[in-house]
């Protein structure tokens, strides 16, 4: 059996893991700590326009897949359904779709849109609930949400009769924080007639009752990293062994793993798949980093005044990879045969856009299944 390895425990490794099983492969994940995929609000945007993004975005990771728009559309009709399926068997249980976009209010009343969203905040979506009556609980004890705040940006922004009920929880101390609420049974309210829109972390939600979206560090994020690291192996991957142009093993201190091909989901500065020290690069294998199609080691003070001036755009440096997402090296020549790149690793794309789910769902689907299929 093909086996692969997929270095990485975030959104894209989870999702390299899940097309790598479907191509019939054994594989293995080495995740060295929770990354981004932590800080998760509970809004997945998945993509907004994705002819847009073929058309006006060429250094884009979708664009470098070489698809036309039929063809992406159709990689991502089954890759998004596998990643809710996946996320719950896992214990996580989600609903939506790339081709659909709702707006979701967070603990501010402010809308974000989303593609994906935990059950528990689906029955959230705002234009759901124009006209409504919803009940926005605050606890009494906690100091870093208002919900009667909440409840006037909802009534005035979003046009629902929202009103603030105040709970209290006996066993918290004043001045206790959003996190304070992980893992406690939701209070029951006085206004049964209401919908009822919840802090984030409350288990066991009445019916009609909904989670309002996080600000880091958030419950939803952690739920979803504890079901995409389940099975996952704890280590840092320090190295790897190479023969000619191929990687055999991953070494992680006195570990080795050995396996056909290899998957790269590192992601970006907090995952630890590049590294700012001065320009960026990339720490493993020394590949090439690039902002907009050109080497971050060639533009020298220009990208620092670029990401002064505006700082998302330093996140938008990162991997070049061919058609089938194997990374580049500066010349443009992809290194290794067997070495599969996807996610927040990758350059060309806002980080925190439209995209911001869709790059690394769509480069981890793929990527496991091109893994898999070179090491046939």
């Amino acid at each position: 059996m093909t086996s692969i390895v997929v270095i990485g425990g975030g959104i894209a490794g989870y999702c390299a893991a899940l097309g790598a099983r479907r191509e019939g492969a054994d594989v293995t994940v080495i995740a060295r700590a929770p990354g981004a995929t932590a800080l998760y609000a509970g809004a997945m945007e998945v993509v907004d326009d994705l002819e847009a993004v073929l058309k006006n975005e060429p250094h884009h990771p979708f664009s470098r897949l070489g698809m036309d728009p039929l063809r992406l559309s159709t990689e991502l009709d089954t890759a998004v359904p596998a990643l809710l399926l996946a996320l719950e068997k896992d214990g996580l249980k989600v609903e939506g779709g790339w081709r659909k976009r709702g707006t979701y209010a967070d603990i501010h009343g402010l809308a974000r849109p989303a593609n994906v969203v935990p059950a528990t905040v689906a029955g959230g979506e705002l234009k759901g609930l124009v006209g409504r009556r919803v009940s926005v609980v605050g606890v009494r004890e906690v100091g870093d949400y208002d919900a009667a705040s909440t409840a006037q940006a909802l009534k005035e922004l979003h046009n629902v009769e929202a009103t603030p009920e105040e709970v209290s929880i006996a066993d918290l101390p004043m001045g206790a924080s959003l996190t304070d609420l992980y893992g406690r049974r939701a209070p029951s309210v006085t206004n049964t007639r209401a919908l009822v829109a919840y802090p984030p972390g409350f288990t066991n939600l009445p019916d009609g009752g909904f989670e309002l979206l996080a600000s880091p560090p958030s419950p939803h994020g952690w739920r979803l990293q504890q079901a995409i690291g389940l099975g996952a192996v704890r280590a840092e991957v320090d190295g790897v062994q190479v023969d000619g142009a191929r990687i055999v093993a991953a070494k992680a201190g006195e570990r080795s793993f050995r396996a056909n091909a290899f998957v790269l989901a590192t992601g970006h500065y907090i995952g630890g798949g590049l590294r700012k020290d001065g320009a960026t690069s990339e720490p493993l294998l020394n590949l090439g980093v690039f902002h907009e199609g050109k080497a971050v080691t060639t533009l020298g003070s220009r990208l620092q005044h670029l990401g002064y001036l505006e700082p998302a755009q330093e996140f938008r440096s990162g991997l070049l990879t061919d058609e089938r997402l194997r990374p580049l090296d500066e010349a443009g020549r992809a290194p290794f045969e067997n070495l599969f790149a996807a996610g927040a690793v990758l350059g060309g794309y806002d980080y925190a856009g439209s995209c911001g789910f869709g790059v690394p769902i769509l480069t981890g689907w793929l990527a496991g299944r091109f893994a898999a299929r070179a090491g046939r």
